[in-house]
């Protein structure tokens, strides 16, 4: 059977055989070109009413889309990845697993009122207002349910990534720590360094709180993998910054990790205003937006697994996808010529103490003894002397006397005074017991009564 348009084809071109129109009237006719009516003609002559049939009526649209790969990504993003956005979900398990392209997917999970954690406020507040009224009427699924309540609170919107042009890599690295629930019930600290020019999330670690070690390593770790940076950008905490320095120029300087900075001449500048280190700010949110998300799929729930996946798995992922090429000719990043070992040194706590009277130093209520680390021997000093306690990156306990490196042994049990054996000997002498003479006071009494 023809439609309409095909049925009135063939009937203008059958009068065109018959010789009742010309090729001109029935160009006009059908608002076709002369070229197009010889094809009609042919058309007709050898293949007749058939070949007006328009040759996809019957055949399946190749671009028709699979309902049943919809229901599957639907059903397994409720379940397993209803925290994920959009494009980190499509990435993750659909592109290269099922034929269908993001765009289709976005279009019918918005459809079907499924959205991404990050949709737009207007998308929302539309989402929100025909959530509330399918509820009303009982029409919709327990799961669109579950979703629609993680959703009524506003997500961390993403920004937009732009070039610097005005910086090279190495020229600026910014520091910060985030709070959350990353992994497992308890809150910890994601401590993040992030290099302004190429926006590459240098290093990332998990801390219980933020501490000046987290920020050790994160700086450990950069020298390691890339070199010494021109300059470090932090908030103004303690550990960067000492509030109650006199001399206001150097205060940063006062602080354990702006020594360690100085001695590796890095310049360390603080600021108490976000937007001054916009990147590491910006990175803070898109790891809440999908680290978390990734963590709990891993079922990730120690720190050490944490910081594992961190580094081996997701930093990487994330730099390839939205950092910059590292341009090693224009690079300012120092070449790192120390090892790891005089790095883990340098990258320490160091607190100022005196040798006391036994050869040992206090520290936290425990003493502790100069060793040399070749030999093993105990080495003493005479009271008085100054030294340097250095906790190093390992947590390990040295200290640095006259421009030398010795571990420190903790001691179980310590003399108030070294002495020697032959001093000891001497001291020891024999009490004997005291007996008041005669005309002691309290004697005289006791014969005056007798």
């Amino acid at each position: 059977m023809l439609n309409d348009n095909e049925k009135k084809k063939y009937e203008i071109i059958s009068k065109l055989v018959h010789g009742e129109i010309t090729r001109k009237e029935a160009s006009n006719e059908l608002n076709l070109s002369l070229k197009q009516i010889d094809r009609l003609k042919k058309t007709y002559l050898n293949e007749g009413k058939s070949g007006f049939i328009h040759g996809n009526r019957g055949k399946e649209n190749k671009n028709k889309i699979n309902e049943q790969i919809i229901e599957e990504l639907e059903e397994l993003y409720l379940a397993s990845f209803y925290d994920f956005n959009f494009e980190q979900f499509y990435e993750k398990k659909v592109f290269g697993n099922y034929n269908i392209s993001y765009d289709v997917m976005l279009k019918r999970f918005t459809s079907d009122d499924i959205i991404s954690p990050l949709a737009h406020k207007k998308t929302l507040k539309n989402y929100n207002q025909k959530m509330k009224n399918v509820i009303e009427k009982e029409e919709v699924e327990t799961e669109k349910i579950e979703l629609f309540k993680s959703r009524i609170i506003a997500a961390e919107k993403a920004h937009i990534r732009r070039s610097n042009n005005l910086l090279v890599f190495g020229q600026e690295v910014q520091m910060d720590a985030s709070q959350g629930l990353w992994f497992g019930e308890i809150a910890s600290y994601l401590h993040l360094a992030v290099d302004k020019a190429t926006k590459k999330v240098l290093f990332g670690w998990f801390e219980y709180e933020e501490i000046t070690r987290g920020y050790y390593v994160l700086l450990f770790h950069i020298i390691i993998n890339y070199g010494i940076p021109i300059k470090i950008k932090a908030d103004n905490r303690s550990s960067f910054s000492a509030n109650n320095a006199k001399n206001k120029e150097k205060k940063t300087f006062l602080t354990q990790f702006g020594k360690v900075c100085e001695g590796l001449n890095i310049v360390l500048e603080t600021t108490s205003v976000a937007t001054a280190k916009a990147n590491v700010e910006r990175e803070n949110g898109t790891f809440k937006n999908r680290l978390i998300a990734e963590l709990r799929y891993e079922k990730i729930t120690t720190i050490d697994e944490a910081n594992d996946y961190l580094n081996n798995i997701f930093i990487p992922y994330m730099n390839k996808k939205f950092s910059y090429a590292i341009d090693e000719k224009t690079s300012l990043m120092k070449e790192n010529t120390y090892t790891e070992e005089e790095l883990k040194i340098i990258i320490s706590e160091r607190k100022d103490k005196i040798i006391d009277n036994a050869s040992s130093i206090c520290y936290n209520y425990n003493y502790y003894i100069p060793v040399e680390p070749n030999t093993g021997e105990i080495t003493c000093f005479s009271k008085g002397t100054k030294c340097t306690l250095i906790i190093n990156y390992d947590g390990d306990y040295w200290c640095e006397i006259e421009n030398h490196f010795y571990q420190l042994l903790k001691l179980e049990n310590r003399d108030s005074v070294m002495k020697k054996e032959s001093e000891i000997e001497q001291q020891k002498k024999e009490h004997h017991k005291y007996i008041p003479p005669a005309n002691h006071p309290w004697r005289k009494n006791m014969m005056l009564k007798h």
